[in-house]
């Protein structure tokens, strides 16, 4: 028993005063705490609709008593020029200038008093948040009242009647930029980290970085040479990951119906290509240097794979859609999330080119300082040693 305890003690001192361990013992539970509350806080915070937005409501034959749907304290609703046709109204709601319309029948109330069940149409477009949330209100309570409480009309019954007059591009592009951001950000990630975390660390555990590091070759160009070389491999592997994810859009979408690509032009596909080689060769820098700091490939894939809990985080913004796409310029100075976010913009067409430039920019200056960093990390023995 007394062997057991010592053995014990021996190994537990050995875990708890080894920094890197600790880290891989307690960061992962850390980070998945601060991932969760702030992706919940994020998402609920980004699904909300301003409360002081004013929604505009056409409306057409709505008896007086119905008036009060239009004084809600929860909304403020005006109501536009009923002089427009329901034609006009539908395309102004396709276009995102209106948020509804309301259509009841000719002489309704005449027709309730008769029996004859008239019916109340209401259009919205689903591609727009607060179209769809006062959508919801006004057909809960439109729908309640006619069919729970008295059963005296009909609420969107009409048979061939299309009353999400969201277009297949709108309803592409809310889907696509939901998925495609995170989805080509894993995929780059999960390429770089296959490469980058053997690279270096393999070599330091084979033994074979020596004989590297004592040709006459300075340090610092081995250093940028095997960023280099590691990028334009990794950037191979993200190309045929793109096309792949491209190509499987309208398959990958199926169950949210129609889902086309054809509204992206070569100008967007331009644009996402620039973003895809700068966050490439900024993960292959990041982990690079995490490669550098391990002294083996075990090693580095588990601090790679915390790296990856955060780029996880930052993928999970683009779930936010069209509607969370961020607009403060400063925000595209955070590496990594300025990639998420601007290739979220590019999908949905909303491409700001202020913050693409600051994007472009940012990742450059970090890019530099990573090799300037790693190139610093390879003239110290100590830490291409193990010392």
């Amino acid at each position: 028993m007394k062997n057991i305890l010592t053995i014990l003690k021996k190994e537990l001192k050995r875990f708890f005063t080894d920094y890197r361990m600790l880290l891989t013992l307690f960061l992962p539970g850390i980070i998945i705490y601060v991932m969760y509350s702030f992706m919940g806080d994020f998402l609920t915070s980004s699904m909300e609709v301003d409360p002081t937005y004013k929604y505009s409501v056409y409306v057409s034959n709505m008896p007086e008593k119905y008036n009060v749907l239009l004084e809600s304290e929860q909304f403020d609703i005006s109501t536009v020029d009923t002089t427009s046709t329901i034609d006009e109204a539908k395309q102004k709601i396709q276009d995102k200038e209106f948020q509804l319309a309301v259509v009841f029948d000719d002489d309704f109330e005449n027709k309730v008093a008769q029996g004859l069940k008239p019916s109340v149409q209401i259009y919205y477009n689903s591609s727009s948040t607060e179209s769809l949330y006062i959508y919801q209100y006004f057909y809960q309570i439109l729908s309640a009242d006619g069919t729970e409480v008295t059963y005296d009309f009909e609420v969107n019954m009409q048979q061939g009647v299309n009353y999400d007059l969201a277009t297949k591009e709108d309803t592409s592009i809310m889907v696509i930029t939901m998925i495609a951001p995170y989805l080509l950000v894993m995929f780059l990630f999960s390429g770089c980290m296959a490469l980058s975390s053997e690279s270096i660390a393999g070599e330091k555990e084979r033994g074979t970085i020596a004989s590297l590091l004592v040709t006459p070759v300075d340090r610092k160009e081995i250093a940028t040479g095997k960023v280099l070389a590691l990028s334009i491999t990794s950037l191979a592997s993200a190309v045929v990951s793109f096309l792949g994810l491209i190509a499987s859009l309208p398959k990958l979408m199926g169950a949210q119906g129609d889902v086309t690509i054809d509204m992206y032009k070569a100008d967007t596909y331009l644009s996402i290509f620039v973003i895809i080689i700068l966050t490439v060769i900024l993960f292959t820098v990041i982990l690079s240097i995490i490669s550098t700091l391990s002294k083996s490939v075990k090693e580095a894939a588990q601090y790679s794979s915390l790296v990856m809990i955060l780029v996880v985080l930052m993928g999970l913004t683009s779930m936010t859609g069209v509607e969370g796409i961020a607009s403060n310029a400063f925000l595209y100075f955070i590496p990594i999330y300025n990639s998420v976010q601007m290739l979220s913009g590019i999908f949905a067409l909303n491409l700001s080119m202020v913050n693409f430039a600051i994007t472009i920019v940012a990742n450059v200056v970090y890019i530099a300082a990573g090799i300037f960093l790693l190139s610093r990390m390879f003239q110290s023995e100590k830490i291409m040693f193990n010392k």
